[in-house]
């Protein structure tokens, strides 16, 4: 068996060379007197037959769109099926829906993404494009697509702007503040825990005695109102109830026992597990308050930026922060080690000539 490029042949007795292939059930045979004109007859008789198989093939985008959707949300986290049902539906499909996924061209997905960017929805559109050439990539293994309208067209970048932090004169007003949520934000703050974990937060997970909270569940918002679930890495964590937190920790947990009640924070009204607007609306009020706005997920990241001022190792803050690799943590604490010292100072000393005829003097003394 000789071959060509992607292509294997035979040669014949006679000296010409021939390709078979198989498909469908059919057999169809090629012959020429040299690889390339061979390789041509080739990739033409595989367009042929793909094209002929599409023809066959017909459906409207919003048909498999559809079906994508129902494949692909198995075993997929609440928040996600919400997230590609939003693209899928309100944009996609809304764009394509009444054409042959074939005759979806290259243009008409770049109109989308013009419309979008044109209303500043960078996200978006980076999100749109992204679902489109992955529906696409499936639509041409189930042999509805030749080639991929998506191929060539870029996601817009996404400048992702930098984590904020509270200040320690934001720390200082949350820590005096008297306002009725401040230990549901103090305890965000010094924990680490999303708001999904604290949402989940029952008293029998929380030891006064030993200091710990442990951390073994979560909820989903995907519909506002709460669902519990496992943790975000399906793992459970300990963290440390510090000083600055305990007596919010240990008068929740008596308020708790004195009504029988089970979650931490729950809904004044009922009693029942917060929902996502709850907690919107409990964040805007200490805001006002505090004159100054952070979100609960700004909390978490000071907690994890105050980690690594206190020297916290990577492996030990990826554990109390409850991800599920480090490359997260690592990435924050390379930026912060940036800010800290500038490579160029350390580069320049390390070049300073006195401190190169150190490093000889020493060299010379550990050789002798």
């Amino acid at each position: 068996m000789n071959k060509y490029k992607d292509m294997t042949y035979t040669i014949r007795k006679d000296g010409r060379l021939m390709k078979k292939k198989e498909f469908k059930g059919k057999s169809y045979c090629l012959y020429s007197d040299n690889e390339k004109d061979l390789y041509n007859q080739y990739i033409e008789l595989n367009y042929k037959l793909n094209t002929e198989q599409i023809s066959n093939n017909k459906i409207l985008f919003k048909t498999y769109a559809e079906k994508w959707l129902k494949l692909n949300s198995s075993g997929k986290s609440e928040a996600t099926i919400k997230e590609y049902k939003y693209i899928v539906n309100t944009y996609l499909i809304t764009y394509f829906g009444n054409e042959y996924i074939d005759k979806i061209k290259r243009e008409d997905i770049k109109k989308l993404q013009s419309d979008l960017l044109e209303n500043n929805h960078i996200e978006l559109a980076h999100k749109c494009i992204r679902y489109m050439r992955t529906i696409c990539n499936e639509a041409i293994i189930d042999d509805y697509l030749i080639k991929n309208p998506c191929l060539n067209i870029k996601e817009p970048k996404l400048v992702h702007k930098e984590k904020e932090i509270l200040t320690k004169e934001q720390d200082e007003l949350l820590l005096k503040s008297q306002h009725k949520y401040a230990p549901f934000f103090r305890i965000l703050r010094y924990t680490g825990m999303r708001r999904e974990e604290i949402t989940a937060l029952t008293a029998n997970d929380v030891n006064l005695k030993n200091k710990t909270i442990s951390i073994n569940k979560a909820v989903s918002f995907a519909s506002n109102q709460p669902k519990l679930k496992e943790t975000k890495n399906k793992k459970s964590r300990i963290v440390p109830i510090l000083d600055l937190i305990y007596n919010d920790v240990e008068k929740i947990i008596n308020e708790c026992k004195e009504n029988k009640r089970t979650y931490l924070f729950t809904k004044q009204t009922d009693n029942k597990m917060l929902s996502q607007e709850a907690i919107r609306c409990m964040t805007n009020s200490i805001c006002k308050e505090l004159g100054f706005t952070f979100t609960p997920h700004q909390l978490r990241h000071s907690y994890c930026t105050m980690l690594y001022y206190s020297g916290i190792k990577i492996k030990e803050t990826q554990n109390l922060m409850g991800h599920s690799s480090a490359k997260m943590v690592y990435d924050l604490y390379a930026h912060l080690d940036a800010q800290k010292e500038d490579t160029s100072i350390k580069i320049n000393n390390y070049l300073n000539p006195k401190a190169v005829v150190k490093r000889v003097v020493r060299f010379k003394k550990k050789a002798s």
